[in-house]
């Protein structure tokens, strides 16, 4: 069975790699298939041909229900359920619709959407309302070493996003029935708000109890991060078996209580039924996420067991698990949770075997064991993993697992059965939170705390990951500490960088915005931020900095930000907080700590490249875009100008202080490509061989403006943009300059749009 699960998983994880989508014709490969099921040493490669065919089943689902182009952007009204727990924000409700079948336009089946003010005052999971919608293609930004958000939307099924339009034709159809999962936990989540309106611990109630995590505060993700227990508030194995637990216990004792009940059926098997209804229950709060769909078959796997008297190794169990999980969803090896779920449960398998610890020591042994074995997988997805976890979670475990947890479980029942006990609960725990908090913080606040990695060729992971199975072997297994060896990619491989006197430049793509950088031999600019979306998500920490990561990067020399406007300032606060910068040059120093101004003659050298500010002078005077920082980096080969949002105004003036020194060979369009800006004479006066659009997918704005991108065409000048080729690369060496390099394009999977 270990051998079968594993090649299924191979199967789908092999498969999703592909760049492109195969034809469903290669499913006539089930019929060769079945045939070698009938050899006993060739079922391995028949599963593995089932497993990669129902990964393409799966994925050509999913990708023909995207939403269709010529539907993208109009104003239309739909009909449907909201099928998630709606995210209450500030000024916005995210949530996930289930639209109804239409023949006038085709739809697909999950859609995720905002709704900004004015907000619905009655809004329920489980609802049935009618929405005017303005919607576009499941898509997301595309940069080295950021979150997939395209691929994301792929794995969870949603064919488009968009947002609900402010109409009179916006109201509820239907209420929620009362068998709705989502609508209980979203009334569970509003009673907790509610009996505790100013906890700092309302989201990590929520997050343990009912599994949604958007009301966790930044602060405490870091704090959760840093410690490495941010595994607590995923609902896995360890919740789901503590409810199993307490079940399988409690309708034992209750079912024992009467000599009669026994005759019929016997304590452990009402036991096993209680139990596997307790973590049924849990789970459903939770929203039947990666973790708590192994851990519900595990549960089941193992209470059935009793029930038929027939024991079932752990290793079995868990391989049943797997299949099941990849039968029911196999994108879902897409999911990070996924492997760590499943390695976690495996590493406590493996090093359980052939080990005899003195019982005081066993549960610390085997936490340090499992933090070790895990640390691979963390590196790999997260770049970085905690040292002081095992610390963490000796202490944080227990006292989550078996206390705060099962307090929540019963308050959760309470607050239906028995309000006044269920509110009691609820303080006691939000009281233990506080208590135990200090702890963790205290922890994540060492600087030893956690260890940052940068990203290396996949391929070295095999060394990494087969040297931590070789140091979780026995303490006499041979060649053990040879494990060692299989870490010294971490240590010794160094990332590629620019040559003296050459630069890198990279425009990011982050969305309706401006972030570009700027690599020298040993030096890092970084020119404006991007956009802040909201308190939990901006441009600065969520592309920026992982894009600096994905370049052995760990720190700035210098910081400019053009000018004050949110799509170019918005993510500079939350990068400085987490990446060290050396000097911050502003044309609204007074937003930012520690910042000085920009103005004209400006300049300096590293590495052989010269980098000059050339706008504004100190007496200029206008609006805040025409006052934007304009930066030009120059070396033998050529020159990049970059101009914030300057428009005809600013233009003039650059001409007329220097001519044709303003030519460049790569050009970033002003104002993002707007009409007010790319003046015929700057155009002339620039003429550069490329110019690049910094805008967002399908945006507002309408940017690049069809006359400014007709303007720059008749030059016979290269147009690229970031919406359409995500981050776009160019190596500028001492004489010659590369080919573009467009992210995505060149980073495609099946699942990347056009």
């Amino acid at each position: 069975m270990i051998k079968t699960a594993i090649s299924f998983a191979l199967a789908c994880a092999l498969f999703l790699q592909l760049s492109f989508q195969p034809s469903l014709h290669w499913l006539w490969l089930s019929l060769p298939a079945c045939f070698l099921l009938q050899f006993k040493h060739l079922r391995y490669i028949a599963v593995f041909i089932f497993g990669g065919l129902w990964t393409l089943f799966n994925t050509h689902l999913i990708l023909n229900d995207r939403l269709k182009t010529e539907i993208a952007g109009k104003d239309i009204v739909i009909n449907g359920i909201i099928s998630s727990v709606p995210e209450q924000h500030l000024r916005r409700l995210r949530f996930e619709f289930e639209p109804e079948s239409v023949t006038e336009y085709p739809l697909p089946n999950k859609i995720r959407l905002n709704w900004y003010h004015p907000l619905p005052k009655h809004f329920q999971a489980g609802e049935k309302w009618q929405l005017k919608v303005r919607l576009k293609p499941a898509r997301g930004m595309m940069n080295p070493g950021s979150f997939d958000y395209e691929g994301w939307l792929f794995q969870q099924g949603i064919g488009a996003t968009g947002y609900v339009r402010s109409s009179v034709d916006n109201h509820r159809i239907t209420l929620a029935p009362s068998y709705s999962i989502n609508t209980l936990r979203q009334s569970l989540n509003k009673k907790v708000e509610a009996l505790l309106p100013n906890s700092p611990n309302i989201g990590l109630i929520q997050g343990l109890t009912t599994g949604t995590r958007h009301n966790i505060e930044q602060n405490q993700w870091q704090v959760l991060r840093l410690s490495g227990t941010n595994h607590l508030l995923a609902i896995s194995g360890l919740h789901i078996g503590l409810a199993a637990t307490i079940g399988f216990f409690l309708f034992r004792f209750l079912w024992s209580l009467r000599a009669n009940n026994l005759l019929f059926l016997t304590a452990n098997e009402i036991g096993s039924l209680g139990g596997f209804l307790f973590a049924l229950f849990y789970a459903g709060l939770a929203g039947f996420s990666i973790p708590t769909q192994r851990a519900l078959i595990m549960v089941a796997t193992v209470m059935l067991a009793i029930i038929i008297r027939r024991p079932i190794l752990g290793s079995h169990i868990l391989a049943i698990s797997l299949v099941l999980v990849l039968v029911f969803d196999p994108l879902s090896v897409l999911s990070a949770g996924f492997w760590l779920s499943f390695s976690a449960v495996a590493i406590i398998l493996f090093v359980s075997q052939n080990r005899y610890p003195s019982l005081k020591w066993q549960w610390a042994k085997t936490h340090v064991l499992i933090a070790f074995g895990l640390s691979p997988l963390l590196l790999l997805f997260f770049m970085e993993t905690s040292i002081v976890a095992p610390i963490a979670n000796i202490i944080a475990i227990p006292f989550i697992s078996i206390l705060v947890v099962p307090l929540l479980l019963l308050a959760s029942i309470c607050l239906w059965l028995w309000p006044p006990f269920g509110e009691f609960l609820l303080h006691l725990v939000d009281r233990l939170l506080s208590l135990g908090w200090p702890f963790l913080d205290t922890l994540a606040s060492f600087q030893f705390s956690h260890w940052q990695s940068f990203p290396i060729p996949f391929y070295y992971w095999i060394s990494i990951i087969t040297g931590c199975l070789l140091l979780l072997t026995p303490r006499y297994f041979p060649a053990k500490w040879l494990g060692i060896i299989g870490f010294l990619p971490l240590l010794l491989w160094t990332a590629d960088k620019p040559n003296r006197g050459e630069f890198w430049f990279t425009l990011l793509d982050v969305g309706q915005g401006l972030s570009a950088v700027v690599q020298t031999h040993n030096h890092t600019l970084v020119f404006d931020t991007g956009p802040k979306f909201s308190d939990s998500f901006n441009t600065g920490t969520a592309i920026v900095k992982p894009f600096l990561q994905s370049q052995h990067i760990s720190h700035i020399d210098t910081l400019i930000i053009s000018h004050g406007d949110n799509d170019h300032i918005g993510g500079a606060l939350p990068l400085i907080n987490d990446v060290k910068t050396a000097r911050i040059l502003s044309s609204v120093p007074s937003l930012l700590p520690n910042a000085s101004a920009c103005y004209s003659d400006q300049e300096w050298q590293w590495d052989g490249v010269l980098f000059s500010i050339i706008h504004p002078a100190l007496t200029d005077q206008g609006s805040e875009n025409n006052l934007s920082c304009v930066l030009r980096i120059s070396n033998s080969a050529g020159s990049v100008l970059l101009t914030g949002d300057i428009e005809k105004e600013s233009e003039a003036l650059l001409i007329q202080r220097y001519k044709s020194n303003l030519q460049s060979t790569l050009l970033i369009a002003p104002h993002h490509g707007s009409k007010t800006s790319s003046s015929l004479a700057f155009v002339n006066a620039v003429s550069p061989q490329l110019t690049l659009f910094p805008t967002g997918y399908r945006n507002r704005y309408h940017f690049p403006h069809d006359l400014v991108s007709k303007r720059y065409s008749q030059k016979g000048i290269t147009l690229l943009n970031s919406a359409e080729q995500g981050a776009i690369q160019f190596k500028f060496s001492t004489n010659a300059i590369s080919k573009p390099k467009q992210w995505r394009q060149s980073n495609h999977k099946m699942w990347t749009m056009e």
